[in-house]
């Protein structure tokens, strides 16, 4: 294979004679010129689309490549640029034709400072000089065979313009048929090369430069290689010998093995990555070859390590690679991996192996997360590392959203509550926005999106949840094909799960199914995507009849693998329906200890966040509440709604009201649990979760018919005002719960309407609500008939 000369090449060094010796019209020439350029640019360093348009500009026919120029007009009236370069095209119609090609073009070059008088003369400093020069070399150099070689790749490339060349130009192709029938050459015998054949037209560096462009794909957007290019590339490597393109091919597979999950073929492809690596420096300075790459051969394989959960072994590597970077005084690699063992720490707290040792030996002494942070901002700004400066404030973004526990045994866990460190949701906002502005300001687009993940958690915990949809929103419509997939595919999951929140579970699970597709391959970011289509299920079929629990019950268990994926938000969410599943089947029991393990995991975490063991107690307060303890239940949700209420955790101090409602009605206190759930109400409707301002609706009914009961004179307007307030309350609620599909819930409406209307004495509005709990039992009914036939028959 050659090294840089190629059929496509040598057509446009056809074309460039062609518009050196003036056979363009005025008009068709910058046109013309623009296309020369084109093809003189490297392809090396683009990404996504443009990344395609260079594989497909590589092994196309000559009709394809050359046919923009039918734009263009030559100097012959009523012919194209196109026509007069398929006229040369053709005439070189021997290897001898193509010798004195590049003899001529040879004599248009400048030989010195001082130009000779011949018209369109290139100056030897000019990128067509360059391009003219560079393939006169190799062709001069090459042996009799790749020559040859050469010689046949350009006339199967040129083959697909024979039928516009013989209209055009019939005699000349009349000739060109006679030579060409007695040898067996004739272009209508031509066809489309295979996968193996189509290495031809493609030069070595061309494949390095494709290879290059897509391992930084790779590792910018977190994708894998189509197949079709795949194959291709491994025919095209396979046709060479040079080690640097082999080492690129296993850097290559390593990330594709990566990808699929493939753990022990990724660490095989790394190493060899590595070997070539050396190999391909030479033999001499192999030493310092080796002390080069091998710090970024470790922080890969670090990366590898942590994405597979084998945290120790990760740490490990990353700190040999630390100290690696710093023997080398390598600052880009040494920033870059302090920043991951900070990762690293958070992702996994509990880990035994001292994750930073190498920042406290930095530092000086003992190094606190807020100092390491310090560290690294400090060391971007004097590097001027960008990248670092805008991770590093996310970071600092994610461990303020958190509140760092000041640890105290104490008798009883749900105390604990009071003993955090405030941390700030306001100041995760301002340092987002500080990132946001970094990313701005020097092109970080690889950074924006997930800033903007950033920006949706953190409207989310402040209860602006159109604010959090718009933010994740804008990494699929701005960003796009651009943006990361894991990025892409974690703002996905987040908006299909609050559309399912606000009542519509098969809109969410259509825009899943409909992303899967883009994810397929890649092994994690599939298993995500299908954990929460099983989540959005089992909240589905959670809001169901009684009848329905078999098949919450069973997305309940194709769920729990899951949780061998260390992710938190999945896990929180799923930890959180599984409970509601207890509930719902009325085993309190089990809820109640389900409930305990979560919060005692909660407890010891340093990093763990603190809104989920704030929304597991609120749910205990809720439990007590359910089996006839609600005075247990009393100071857990106060003290969550108070913690949440000073760390500006809205949504958890939403639910903690709600409880504290509950049980205030469950406490006769309904003049307390109606000024509560009055006061919280408007905020509530603005959030997504449907489901709490449908309890919360029904409750507020409940606490107007407490107080009718307890504190209005009998048969007084106030009474009757109370009673109607509650109806309307009730009333809202059980259209939101028509909403969310949650049968249950509308039952329970409908009876508490039913009876508040013969309490009026309003028998057609009671015989109205008793024929709609009818109508809604009977078609429950049928529905599970017709589930359990279907079931019989598949069986």
């Amino acid at each position: 294979m050659a090294r840089y000369l190629t059929p496509v090449r040598l057509g446009i060094l056809i074309l460039t004679e062609q518009y050196l010796s003036g056979q363009f019209a005025s008009s068709g020439q910058l046109g013309v010129l623009s296309f020369i350029a084109s093809h003189i640019a490297a392809r090396g360093g683009s990404t996504g689309k443009d990344d395609q348009d260079a594989f497909v500009g590589l092994d196309a026919h000559a009709a394809e490549i050359l046919g923009p120029l039918a734009k263009f007009a030559s100097d012959v009236p009523g012919r194209t640029a196109y026509d007069a370069l398929l006229q040369r095209l053709w005439k070189l119609d021997s290897l001898d034709a193509a010798y004195e090609l590049f003899e001529r073009l040879g004599e248009v070059i400048a030989p010195g400072s001082e130009p000779e008088e011949v018209q369109k003369v290139v100056s030897r400093a000019s990128t067509l000089s360059q391009l003219i020069r560079r393939c006169s070399v190799e062709f001069t150099r090459l042996q009799f065979a790749d020559t040859q070689a050469l010689w046949v790749a350009f006339v199967a490339w040129r083959a697909s313009t024979y039928d516009v060349w013989a209209q055009r130009n019939p005699d000349a192709a009349a000739r060109y048929v006679e030579l060409a029938t007695s040898s067996g050459d004739h272009p209508a015998n031509a066809r489309r090369p295979t996968i193996e054949e189509e290495g031809r037209y493609v030069s070595a560096e061309d494949t390095n430069d494709l290879i290059t462009s897509s391992v930084h794909h790779l590792q910018k957007m977190g994708t894998r290689v189509p197949d079709v290019m795949r194959r291709k590339l491994q025919s095209w490597i396979h046709k060479q010998r040079d080690a640097g393109v082999q080492s690129l091919q296993h850097f290559l597979a390593f990330f594709e093995h990566w990808r699929s999950g493939q753990y022990t073929m990724a660490l095989e492809s790394l190493h060899r990555y590595f070997d070539y690596s050396l190999i391909g420096k030479g033999t001499s300075g192999g030493t310092d070859n080796m002390r080069i790459y091998y710090q970024y051969a470790l922080l890969h394989l670090s990366v590898l390590h942590a994405d597979f959960d084998c945290w120790e072994e990760s740490v490990d590597a990353m700190d040999e690679c630390i100290a690696t970077a710093r023997e080398n005084q390598d600052t880009a690699c040494l920033n870059f991996a302090l920043s991951w063992l900070l990762y690293l720490r958070q992702a996994k707290p509990d880990n035994r192996v001292s994750a930073f040792g190498s920042v406290s030996g930095l530092l000086g002494g003992a190094a606190g997360e807020q100092d390491e942070i310090s560290f690294l901002k400090a060391k971007a700004r004097e590097t001027k590392h960008w990248s670092l400066l805008s991770s590093t404030l996310l970071e600092e973004a994610k461990l303020d959203m958190y509140t760092v526990p000041n640890m105290h045994p104490e008798p009883r866990s749900e105390a604990v509550t009071d003993r955090f460190q405030t941390g700030s949701t306001t100041k995760s906002v301002e340092l987002i926005m500080q990132s946001a502005f970094v990313n701005v300001q020097h092109d970080l687009r690889t950074l924006m999106p997930a800033t903007s993940l950033f920006e949706g958690a953190a409207f989310d915990r402040l209860a602006q949840s159109q604010l959090a949809a718009r933010a994740h929103d804008t990494i699929q419509i701005v960003y796009g094909d651009q943006a990361p997939l894991s990025d892409r595919t974690r703002s996905l999951c987040r908006t299909a799960y609050g559309i399912a929140q606000s009542g519509r579970c098969s809109a969410g699970l259509d825009m899943l199914r409909d992303f899967l597709p883009c994810v397929n391959g890649v092994l994690k970011l599939e298993q995500r995507l299908m954990g929460f289509m099983n989540l959005l299920q089992l909240m589905g079929s959670l809001r169901k009849c009684v009848e329905r629990l078999d098949a919450a019950a069973y997305y309940h268990s194709q769920l729990l693998p899951l949780r061998s994926l260390g992710d938190p938000e999945l896990d929180f969410e799923l930890d959180l329906l599984e409970i509601d599943l207890y509930i719902r089947q009325r085993d309190l029991g089990t809820a109640m200890k389900a409930m305990n393990v979560h919060i005692r995991q909660t407890e010891g975490h340093s990093p763990a966040d603190i809104a989920h063991r704030l929304h597991f107690l609120v749910l205990k307060s809720t439990i007590f509440a359910l089996s006839g303890q609600a005075a247990k239940g009393f100071s857990i949700a106060l003290r969550a709604a108070s913690t949440a209420a000073r760390l500006r955790l809205l949504p958890t101090l939403l639910e903690a009201i709600a409880a504290l409602a509950t049980v205030l009605n469950d406490l006769s206190e309904f003049d307390a649990a109606r000024r509560l759930l009055d006061a919280i109400l408007p905020m509530m409707i603005e959030t997504r979760n449907c489901r709490l301002t449908a309890r919360s609706f029904v409750t507020l009914g409940e606490a107007h018919v407490g107080f009718a009961g307890t504190t209005c004179t009998p048969n007084s307007s106030e009474r009757l005002q109370q009673i109607r307030a509650a109806e309307a309350h009730i009333e809202r609620g059980r259209e939101l719960y028509v909403r969310l599909d949650d049968t249950s819930g509308v039952l329970d409406c409908l009876v508490m309407k039913a009876q508040l209307a013969r309490w009026r004495g309003d028998e057609q509005l009671a015989a109205r609500a008793d024929a709609q709990y009818a109508q809604i039992l009977r078609d429950r009914h049928e529905a599970a008939e017709s589930h359990y036939t279907g079931l019989a028959h598949s069986t």
